[in-house]
């Protein structure tokens, strides 16, 4: 009986699964080589290390992240990197498969250590174990970037792992200079991190810090090189999982540094890389004149080109060359996909093709915040359209996003700041969109029978960029897949126990035109018992789920991407039989996010209710939470019965 008891307690206390698990680490361990730690200073850190308790939110965390940074005389760049990652738990050990990137056509790779320690022990990586492969296997342009992976032995929780890696760039991006973004911050904690940057003595380099942490910056000079150097201590994993925050890449703490002292080297810097990338070949010019024969004027040939690139599948990978360099628009043509700068070259050969000139914009998307405009350097921007010139000023086409019209700039480039590549370089704030642009036009008509079901029709006008964020989330949806895919979305909008029949849905591959969703519903029980009386409930296509119900404190700042509006009209007819007692009242409210008013009215036995909401565009700091909150509680409807409407019941004689 005691031996029964004590099996039951172990098995609450260490699962089946688990106990296989440890046993399974156990026999790695002593199946792999090891060798004892001799490194002094290496046994203290490790002996100082923080627990699991200490971080219970954090699956592992980083003891060391050091990187070194170095750009010789000649150009060639250097990054050597050493890592400490402890394991904190079970969900950690898929850490210890380990890859690193690099592109073969211009960098090396060297990975002098790759071991775990544990228990004054060191496993190292058997060499058997490591593979490279493409990063990409199957795209062509791509072939170069390859990833070596290797998994870490006799990783167990407690465990440390250790890597040390040299990245070595022979073929400078920038003859000369230096401009780059190093993360201080990781969604993983960080007890320590040492950055060092390395250049030649008659270079100087600006670095500025963006987040919490502003370490204090030592610069000395040594053997011709000037050093630059700071420490960080304690920094937090980074939490994303907030609604509508900025990109990651912006929220984490990082180092911005460049070498450049001015907008003009950057500009000549550019133009240099992608001076020959525009060339026509014949193939362009034959397809360009092809797409815009018929066409009587630039406006008309600038549509017809744009929408022909836009049309390209968006494929992007941002590393090595391939951040900053496009491919040769006649190979793009060829392919047929490429990214931002691969569809900017392309659209401007074809326009040149028809005697239209452009140039590069460097652009700095909206998530990633205002443009520093006195830190001069390519890492600043994370996007690339065209400035077309025109007679009347230039026009700016952005060919990236399918569902993007030629006349409107996607959300997230309308608005942001950006580099033209002209000239000694021309700094401009992209153009908005009007709210007003921007709308969601919904028409509801709703007719309830006598046995409290009720069938009816909505027709959704998207214009704008609401029309463009739409398109966006029906891109991938067939025909025949469109009443599986707006079902979970608009039939609990429409009223109790909706569903729809049918849904129509026009212009979705033609952004010139407005999207029009039109859907037939019904439901066998849209007004139910409340109490003495019978209930329904109106439309509320304003409705968004309170998504800030949280108490925590907010550390980051949160934004809405563009202003917007919405107007609903409803018209609700019930039977005779049913007679209409009580509407929801009237409602008007403003907040820095947007203003909402409602109206409801009865006409005999319909209810007509029209509502209107204007959302702000903007970025909106932590401290502003509580009225966020209070904004998405009233869009929610919460403490307002969700528009409940009420009827007498047939039964119930009149008061």
């Amino acid at each position: 009986m005691n031996k029964a008891r004590c099996h039951n307690k172990c098995s609450q206390i260490i699962p089946h699964r688990l106990l296989w698990l440890l046993v399974g680490m156990l026999l790695l361990c002593g199946l792999a080589s090891a060798e004892p730690l001799q490194d002094v200073d290496l046994l203290s850190r490790l002996a100082k290390a923080p627990t699991a308790r200490e971080y219970p939110n954090d699956n592992a965390v980083w003891l060391l992240r050091e990187m070194e940074v170095s750009l010789d005389t000649n150009g060639a760049l250097t990054v050597h990197e050493h890592k400490l990652l402890k394991l904190l738990n079970a969900q950690s050990l898929s850490l210890a498969n380990w890859q690193i990137p690099y592109d073969k056509s211009a960098e090396t790779l060297a990975v002098p250590v790759a071991r775990t320690l544990l228990n004054g022990q060191a496993f190292p990586v058997e060499p058997t174990q490591v593979v490279e492969s493409a990063l990409y296997p199957g795209l062509a342009w791509y072939d170069t970037l390859m990833v070596r992976r290797f998994p870490l032995p006799a990783a167990m929780v407690g465990a440390t792992l250790e890597v040390e890696s040299t990245l070595k760039r022979n073929v400078p991006r920038m003859s000369g200079d230096l401009s780059t973004r190093l993360q201080l911050q990781d969604i993983l904690p960080i007890c320590e991190g040492r950055f060092t940057l390395r250049v030649p003595s008659e270079m100087h380099l600006a670095i500025r810090f963006t987040g919490r942490q502003q370490p204090k910056i030592s610069e000395n000079e040594h053997g011709g090189y000037r050093v630059y150097a700071w420490t960080i201590r304690n920094v937090p994993a980074l939490r994303l999982n907030e609604p509508q925050l900025p990109s990651a890449n912006d929220l984490i703490d990082s180092a911005r540094v460049t070498s450049w002292q001015s907008w003009e080297p950057v500009v000549k810097w550019y133009a240099n890389l992608t001076a020959e990338k525009a060339q026509l070949s014949d193939d362009l010019r034959k397809a360009a004149l092809a797409r815009t024969e018929g066409c009587a004027s630039a406006e008309e040939k600038i549509a017809a080109l744009h929408k022909m690139v836009r049309q390209l599948p968006y494929v992007a990978v941002e590393m090595g060359d391939l951040s900053d360099t496009p491919h040769d628009a006649d190979e793009v043509f060829r392919r047929n996909y490429g990214d931002c700068k691969d569809k900017a070259t392309l659209l401007r050969a074809l326009l040149q093709a028809v005697g239209i000139q452009s140039d590069y914009v460097l652009v700095r998307t909206t998530e990633r915040g205002p443009l520093d405009r006195q830190l001069f350097g390519p890492a600043e921007f994370d996007h690339v359209i065209l400035a077309v010139r025109l007679p009347g000023g230039d026009r700016f086409l952005d060919a990236t996003l399918a569902d993007a019209p030629a006349d409107r700039l996607p959300p997230g480039v309308e608005g942001a700041d950006a580099l033209i590549i002209r000239g000694k370089g021309e700094l401009v704030t992209l153009p908005l969109s009007a709210t007003a642009d921007n709308k969601t036009d919904v028409r509801v008509t709703i007719a309830v029978k006598a046995d409290r079901s009720a069938a009816g029709t909505a027709v959704l006008t998207y214009t704008g960029q609401s029309a463009v964020l739409q398109r966006g989330i029906l891109s991938a949806v067939t025909n025949d897949q469109y009443r599986e895919a707006l079902e979970g979305t608009l039939a609990p909008r429409l009223g109790n126990e909706v569903a729809l029949d049918a849904v129509d849905v026009q212009h979705l591959r033609e952004p010139e035109q407005p999207l029009v969703i039109t859907v037939q519903f019904s439901s066998r029980a849209f007004i139910q018992p409340a109490g003495e009386q019978l209930s329904g409930y109106l439309p509320i296509f304003m409705y968004q789920a309170n998504r800030y119900r949280s108490t925590h404190t907010r550390l980051l700042p949160f934004q809405q991407h563009i202003g917007s509006t919405l107007h609903e009209e409803t018209t609700v007819t019930c039977p005779p039989e049913l007679p209409i007692t009580s509407i929801p009242a009237q409602v008007h409210f403003t907040s820095p996010f947007g203003e909402y008013r409602d109206t409801a009215v009865i006409d005999g036995q319909t209810i007509r209710f029209t509502a209107d909401l204007t959302a702000s565009r903007g970025q909106f700091p932590p401290e502003m939470l509580e009225q966020m909150r209070q904004w998405s509680s009233t869009l929610a409807l919460e403490g307002r019965n969700q528009m409940q409407f009420f009827l007498r019941r047939p039964d119930k004689p009149r008061t």
